[in-house]
C-alpha cells in the first residue's frame, strides 16, 4: 500500500513539474514614454531568441465621440501592462462583421532582448493590404526578418466606412485609417529605441492596400521626417480601387440604405454613430454609384482629398502629386507581380464563365471605363475601347482569352499605377529607386502550375511559415526576399554585395535604363517591365 502511495507522490510531482515547465514564460520589459510594458521571449521558426510584445495601444479608442475623428495618442499608465497577445482585428465585414472598434493597437518584434545599450537596429513597419476594408495587422508574423537582425512592427488601423468616411468638409474630412497609420508611425519615433531599434531608420513597408498607403505617405506633410525608407509592394495611389473621387456621395448613398433622410453632414456622421459597429460593415456595394457599380474590382472605401484644414492628410489628388514630383524624397522599392488579376479568371472568379466574359465583351467600354484615370465619362469610354482594341486586336473577348485577359486585368488595376509612379519618383528624386517583378511560381502560390504570380502570392513566401524547406525553391524565394528587404531597410541597398544567396545585383531604377530585377528561380535582372504594355497606357493616361 504504501509503495503505491509513493508511487502516485512521485507521478503527481512529475506532473506538477510537466505543467510548470509548459506554462513558464520568459517575460521581458520595457519601458515607454507611455508606461511599462511586459512581453515575452520566444524564438524564431530557425530557434534564435526573438522578443514579442503584442497588442500595445498607439492611440485612445476611437469609439463613441472618437468615432470617424482623427486619432488621439493614447494616455499614459502607471504599472505595468500586459502586451503578451495580440488585439482584435479593426471592425471590418467578414461572413457578417467582426472586430471591435478598440482596436488601434501595434506589435513590437525583434531579435535577442531589448536594448538600447547596443548599436541600435534598422526598423520595419508593417502595414498590411485588404482593400483598404478587411485584414489585420498580424497578418504575418516577421520570424525571418527577425533572423536578418532587424526589429519589425506591424499595426491595425481603422478599416471601412470607420477609416474612410469623409463628409467633405471640416465635419469628417476623411483618412481617418491614414491618419492611424501616421500616428502609430509616431509612436514608433518616441519609443522605438526603448526596444533596440533606430527611429532614424525607420523603412515602411505594404502590400495591396498596404502598398498604396506607402505611397500616401510619400505624399503627405503629416508623414515627413517619420520614415526613412519605403518599400510599396503591389499597390499604387493611383491604382483604380486606392483613391475615391466621390467618397462623400458614397457616404450619403449609404447611410440612405440605413434610413437615412438628413441633409447636412453633422445629420449625417450623428446618425451613422446611432449604430453598432457591426451594422455599418454590411452590404458595402450599395454605396456605389451606377458608374461605379459595374467594376470589375472596387474598395469602395478608400483614400480621398480633403478640404484644406491642419490634420489633413492629403489635399490634392495623387495624379496631380505625382505628376509633379511633390512627394516626400526618400530611399524607394516597389514592384508587382506578373498577373496581379489572375484570380478573376479562375474558377469563381468574376471572369470566369462564359456568361461573364461574354458580359465583357459587350459592354467592356462601360465595365472598364469607369476605372480608368481620365476626367469626363466620354473620355473614359473611347479609352476604354482603346484598350480592348490594344489587347484583344478588335476580336470578341472568349473564354479562351483568359490570360489576355488576366494580363489587361492586371494591368489596369495594378501594374500601370505602380510603374508610373516608379517613373516619377526616379524623374524627380536623387535617392536610390529599385523596381522588381515578382513572377515565382510554386507551392505556396495561389495556383501552382498557373499562368503566373497571383496577388497576394509574394506575401506568401514573405511571411513563409516554418513548414518551407530551406533548400527547397520557396525557401529560397523566402530567404532572397527577407534578406533584400532587410537589406534595402539596412543599407538603403537591397544586394550591398552577391552571396550565395543573392545572385544578382539588383540595379537601381532609371528612366533611362529602366532596370530592375525579376524574382523568381533563379533571380533574373531586365530592363523595360511589361515594355510595349506600359508604353500603351502611359500614352493613354498621361501624368502631366
Amino acid at each position: 500500500m504504501e509503495s503505491s502511495e509513493s508511487l502516485l507522490l512521485v507521478v503527481v510531482v512529475q506532473l506538477s513539474l510537466l505543467a510548470l515547465c509548459v506554462t513558464a514564460q520568459e517575460y521581458v520589459t520595457v519601458d515607454t514614454q507611455e508606461g511599462t510594458l511586459r512581453g515575452l521571449m520566444a524564438e524564431t521558426y530557425t530557434g534564435k531568441p526573438m522578443f514579442r510584445f503584442e497588442g500595445v495601444p498607439y492611440a485612445k479608442p476611437p469609439t463613441e465621440d472618437l468615432r470617424f475623428q482623427p486619432p488621439v495618442q493614447h494616455d499614459v499608465w502607471t504599472g505595468i501592462r500586459d502586451a503578451l497577445k495580440v488585439s482584435w482585428r479593426c471592425t471590418q465585414y467578414s461572413g457578417g462583421g467582426v472586430g471591435i472598434e478598440d482596436c488601434l493597437y501595434l506589435n513590437v518584434y525583434g531579435p535577442g532582448t531589448p536594448s538600447q545599450n547596443d548599436t541600435l537596429k534598422a526598423v520595419i513597419v508593417w502595414i498590411h493590404g485588404g482593400c483598404f476594408t478587411s485584414g489585420q495587422g498580424t497578418n504575418g508574423v516577421p520570424h525571418y526578418f527577425v533572423d536578418n537582425d532587424v526589429v519589425f512592427v506591424t499595426i491595425n488601423y481603422r478599416l471601412g466606412l470607420f477609416g474612410f468616411l469623409s463628409t467633405g468638409d471640416e465635419v469628417v474630412p476623411g483618412n481617418m485609417g491614414l491618419k492611424d497609420q501616421t500616428e502609430a508611425l509616431r509612436w514608433v519615433q518616441r519609443n522605438i529605441a526603448a526596444f533596440g531599434g533606430d527611429p532614424q531608420r525607420v523603412t515602411i513597408l505594404g502590400q495591396s492596400a498596404g502598398g498604396a498607403s506607402i505611397q500616401y505617405h510619400l505624399m503627405s506633410p503629416l508623414s515627413k521626417g517619420l520614415y526613412k525608407n519605403a518599400i510599396s509592394m503591389s499597390g499604387s495611389a493611383l491604382n483604380p480601387w486606392a483613391f475615391s473621387k466621390n467618397a462623400t456621395d458614397r457616404a450619403i448613398r449609404y447611410a440612405k440604405t440605413l434610413g437615412y433622410n438628413g441633409t447636412t453632414s453633422t445629420e449625417l456622421v450623428d446618425f451613422l454613430k446611432t449604430f453598432e459597429a457591426r451594422a455599418l460593415v454590411v452590404n458595402a456595394t450599395s454605396a456605389l454609384s451606377e458608374e461605379d457599380s459595374v467594376s470589375l474590382f472596387s474598395c469602395v472605401w478608400a483614400p480621398s482629398v480633403e478640404p484644406e484644414n491642419d490634420s489633413a492628410f492629403l489635399t490634392e489628388e495623387p495624379q496631380k502629386i505625382v505628376a509633379e514630383g511633390r512627394f516626400n524624397k526618400v530611399p524607394y522599392l516597389a514592384g508587382a507581380l506578373d498577373l496581379e488579376q489572375l484570380r478573376q479568371t479562375q474558377r469563381n472568379g468574376v471572369l470566369s464563365t462564359e456568361e461573364q466574359v461574354s458580359n465583357l465583351n459587350e459592354n467592356f467600354d462601360t465595365i472598364v471605363g469607369c476605372d480608368i484615370r481620365l476626367p469626363t465619362r466620354q473620355e473614359r469610354l473611347d479609352a476604354a475601347n482603346s484598350v480592348k482594341q490594344f489587347y484583344y486586336n478588335g476580336s470578341d473577348i472568349t473564354l479562351e482569352d483568359s490570360y489576355t485577359t488576366a494580363l489587361f486585368d492586371s494591368h489596369l488595376f495594378f501594374v500601370e499605377g505602380v510603374d508610373a509612379v516608379v517613373r516619377s519618383v526616379a524623374r524627380y528624386s536623387t535617392e536610390p529607386v529599385y523596381y522588381y517583378l515578382f513572377s515565382f511560381n510554386g507551392p505556396l502560390s495561389s495556383y501552382p502550375g498557373g499562368a503566373g504570380a497571383s496577388h497576394g502570392d509574394d506575401i506568401q513566401y514573405l511571411f513563409a511559415s516554418d513548414e518551407v524547406e530551406p533548400d527547397s525553391p520557396s525557401g529560397i524565394i523566402q530567404a532572397q526576399m527577407t534578406e533584400m528587404w532587410a537589406n534595402f531597410a539596412k543599407y538603403d541597398d537591397p544586394t550591398p554585395e552577391q552571396t550565395s544567396l543573392l545572385t544578382q545585383t539588383w540595379k537601381e531604377y532609371d528612366e533611362s535604363s529602366q532596370f530592375y530585377l525579376e524574382i523568381t528561380s533563379p533571380l533574373k535582372n531586365g530592363t523595360n517591365v511589361s515594355g510595349p504594355y506600359m508604353k500603351f497606357w502611359h500614352d493613354l493616361l498621361p501624368l502631366s
